[in-house]
């Protein structure tokens, strides 16, 4: 018999249900504090690689190391400045939307109004026609 294993990671799920928002701020701070431990980290290889005792294979790992949690804290920024667009284009979207509905309110009511004249005036010409 075959285990029954999902076919989606754990918190997939807990992440697609997530606002906006909060992906936003989740990752933005940790896009901050990876690009600054990143660059803590390439300075410190900077250094290490400045004493000559130090062999090539030590700071080289380092300063690997340091890109490496550097591009991961843009890239994770990047994704955050990617849910803020997504918010903004989600508020806009809902301004127009909500703008729409009024528009078309105000237009059935026009055509309301119309429609009541004109079975007025319907009214008149039947009773006319009689008479």
């Amino acid at each position: 018999m075959k285990p029954d294993i999902p076919k989606k990671a754990p918190g997939q799920k807990l992440v697609q249900r997530m606002p906006l928002r909060t992906k936003w701020l989740l990752c933005a701070i940790i896009g901050l504090l990876l690009f600054g431990f990143g660059l803590s980290v390439v300075g410190t290889a900077s250094n290490l690689k400045a004493d000559p005792t130090v062999p090539f294979f030590r700071w080289f790992i380092w300063g690997l190391y340091g890109l490496i949690i550097t591009n991961l804290g843009l890239v994770s920024f990047g994704q955050a400045i990617r849910f803020r667009v997504l918010m903004d284009i989600n508020k806009r979207f809902s301004r127009h939307e909500k703008d729409l509905s009024k528009q078309s309110k105000k237009i059935n009511q026009l055509g309301e109004i119309l429609r009541g004249k004109e079975d007025k005036k319907s009214k008149n010409t039947d009773k006319e026609k009689k008479d």
